[in-house]
C-alpha cells in the first residue's frame, strides 16, 4: 500500500509541476527589447541634451545605420541566446533517452506565478512525462521477460524430470551423458556410469501392488538422489525399475563406494526380496568421439549389470571387476 502511494504522489508530481523557463525567457526578452529599443533611445537623448542640437539628424542617421547593419547578428544571437540552448539540452537529453539512459530528466523546477504555457516550458514537462513513461514501461516489461524465463526454465525442467521419483529421466540422460563425455574428455576428467536395476521388482508388484512397488521406487529414487553430489553428478531414471547415475570428477574406488552405499540402503528397506544389481562402467581418456565413447559407457555398464544379476543379484560390479572376469572368461575359452 505504500509503495502504491508512493507511486502516485511521484506522478502527481511530475504532472503538476512546472518549470520556471517561462520566467527566464522572459527575463531575456526583457533585457533584448532593453538593449536594442530603450538603450538607443536613452543614448539618443543623452546626445541631443549634450551634443548641438543641429547634429541630431547625424545622430538619428547613426542611429538607423547601425539598426539596419547589426540587424542579422543581433537575431542570430537573441536566437542562440533565448530559444537554442534550451533546444541543445533537450535534444541532448533525447540523445541521452536512444543510448538507454531512462533515469535522466530535464531540470525542472515548481512555477509559484501561475501555469506555464511557454511552448518550450510543456515541451520539456513532456519530454519528462514520456520518460518517466517509457522507463515505467520498460521495467514492466524486463519483469514479464523475467517471469516468462524463470517459467521456460521451470517447463523445461519438467520435461526433463522423472514425474514419480524427482529424478532425471531418459531423455535428459542421453543428452546429457554425450555432453559429459565430450568435456571430461577435453579436460581429461574421471567420469562413471552408473546403472542400477531392482532385483525382483515384478514380484513386489504382484504381491504387494502396484502402489506399494510405486513408493519403493520413490524410495530408490530418493536413496540415490541423497548419495551423489547435487549439481555435479546426475541421477536418473531409465524406465521401469532401471535407474543409473552419472558421476564426474571422481575415482573407481570412490564410484564402487558410492555404489556399495545405495545398495546396503535399499536393502535396509526390506521389501519382500528387492535388492539391487549396480554395474559401471569407466570413461577412456583417449575416446575422440563423444557420442560413440558415451555408447560404449552405455553397453559396458549394461553388461556389468546383468553379470551382476546372472551371478545371483545384490551386488555391485566395478569397472576393475569386469575387466578381471572378461578377462578369465576370454582366457578360459581359449
Amino acid at each position: 500500500m505504500l509503495n502504491i502511494l508512493k507511486s502516485k504522489f511521484k506522478t502527481s508530481y511530475l504532472l503538476n509541476r512546472r518549470p520556471n523557463s517561462k520566467n527566464k525567457l522572459r527575463a531575456k526578452s526583457f533585457l533584448a527589447v532593453l538593449l536594442i529599443l530603450i538603450m538607443p533611445a536613452a543614448v539618443m537623448l543623452a546626445l541631443t541634451e549634450l551634443a548641438d542640437k543641429n547634429a541630431l539628424p547625424m545622430f538619428i542617421c547613426l542611429h538607423f545605420s547601425l539598426c539596419i547593419a547589426l540587424c542579422m547578428p543581433i537575431s542570430t544571437w537573441l536566437e542562440d541566446w533565448m530559444v537554442n540552448r534550451e533546444v541543445r539540452k533537450m535534444n541532448c537529453f533525447c540523445v541521452k533517452l536512444k543510448q538507454g539512459r531512462l533515469d535522466q530528466r530535464l531540470e525542472l523546477y515548481s512555477n509559484k506565478t501561475g501555469s506555464a504555457t511557454d511552448e518550450l516550458c510543456m515541451l520539456q514537462h513532456n519530454l519528462n512525462w514520456l520518460a518517466h513513461s517509457v522507463a515505467k514501461r520498460e521495467s514492466r516489461l524486463t519483469e514479464s521477460l523475467a517471469k516468462t524465463q524463470r517459467d521456460k526454465e521451470r517447463l523445461n525442467l519438467l520435461s526433463y524430470t522423472d514425474h514419480l521419483t524427482g529424478l532425471f529421466n531418459k531423455r535428459f540422460f542421453e543428452l546429457k551423458l554425450v555432453e559429459t563425455c565430450s568435456r571430461c574428455i577435453s579436460c581429461k576428467t574421471p567420469l562413471h556410469l552408473m546403472l542400477i536395476d531392482c532385483d525382483h521388482f515384478k514380484e513386489v508388484n504382484d504381491v504387494y501392488g502396484h502402489q506399494e512397488g510405486d513408493k519403493l521406487l520413490a524410495e530408490l529414487g530418493q536413496i540415490i538422489s541423497s548419495s551423489v553430489r547435487n549439481g555435479t553428478d546426475f541421477p536418473f531414471r531409465f524406465g521401469g525399475d532401471e535407474f543409473g547415475a552419472i558421476l564426474v570428477g571422481v575415482d573407481s574406488t570412490r564410484c564402487e563406494q558410492i555404489a556399495e552405499r545405495i545398495r546396503t540402503r535399499f536393502a535396509q528397506i526390506k521389501v519382500g526380496q528387492a535388492s539391487l544389481s549396480i554395474g559401471i562402467s569407466k570413461l577412456c581418456y583417449q575416446a575422440i568421439d563423444p557420442e560413440a565413447e558415451a555408447e560404449k559407457l552405455i553397453a559396458s555398464a549394461d553388461k556389468a549389470l546383468y553379470f551382476a544379476k546372472n551371478t545371483g543379484r545384490d551386488k555391485v560390479i566395478s569397472p576393475a571387476q569386469y575387466k578381471e572376469i572378461e578377462h578369465t572368461f576370454g582366457s578360459q575359452q581359449t
